[in-house]
């Protein structure tokens, strides 16, 4: 991230702090939903890729999505259960949204590369999910019920950070940063 500015560093640890008071609220509520109904915990996984869509449509910059992912992880690390280990998460969630537009150089990006990311994300934390839960504790509808929250989560999370990086953008708040 060479010639990046101070403007858009506060900009992407303003990002990342709020994001890190998400993945808080999101870590008691996605345990709670583990304890009490696993099927449906790979729903909640989609929260952790708000930030870093948020910092790539608003800047269209190599590397946002990572910065504001390990900021968002490192807030959230103290006050988690997982500790450390969810800032090592929001480290390999913001790589993997990067991928996508490191494939086209930083260069396009258009919604369906979102989606395209996304999609690719869900199927990671999909076979993540089928291990974690238990997969010989499951049923085909629950295994079924898993699978597709935990594909679905990040694209519709992903589509609400678009949601509010285009009303963030509205404001003016990325004028003089986004390339």
């Amino acid at each position: 991230m060479k010639n990046t500015s101070t403007r858009l560093l506060l900009s992407c640890a303003a990002i990342g702090v709020a994001g890190g008071i998400l993945f808080i609220v999101n870590s008691y509520l996605g345990g709670t939903i583990n304890a009490v109904i696993p099927v449906l915990y790979g729903l909640t996984l989609g929260v952790y890729f708000v930030p870093g869509a948020i910092a790539q449509f608003l800047f269209r910059r190599p590397g946002v999505a990572l910065l504001v992912a390990v900021l968002a992880g490192l807030v959230s690390a103290a006050f988690q259960p997982l500790g450390f280990g969810a800032a090592l998460i929001a480290v390999g969630i913001g790589l993997v949204q990067e991928l996508p537009f490191a494939l086209f150089r930083y260069r396009r990006w258009p919604l369906w590369l979102f989606v395209a990311g996304a999609v690719l994300s869900g199927v990671i934390l999909a076979f993540g999910m089928y291990r974690l839960v238990g997969a010989n504790d499951l049923d085909a509808v629950g295994t079924v019920i898993l699978l597709a929250g935990s594909v679905l989560s990040p694209v519709i999370f992903t589509l609400i950070a678009l949601a509010l990086a285009r009303a963030l953008a509205a404001t003016g708040v990325a004028r003089g940063i986004a390339r």
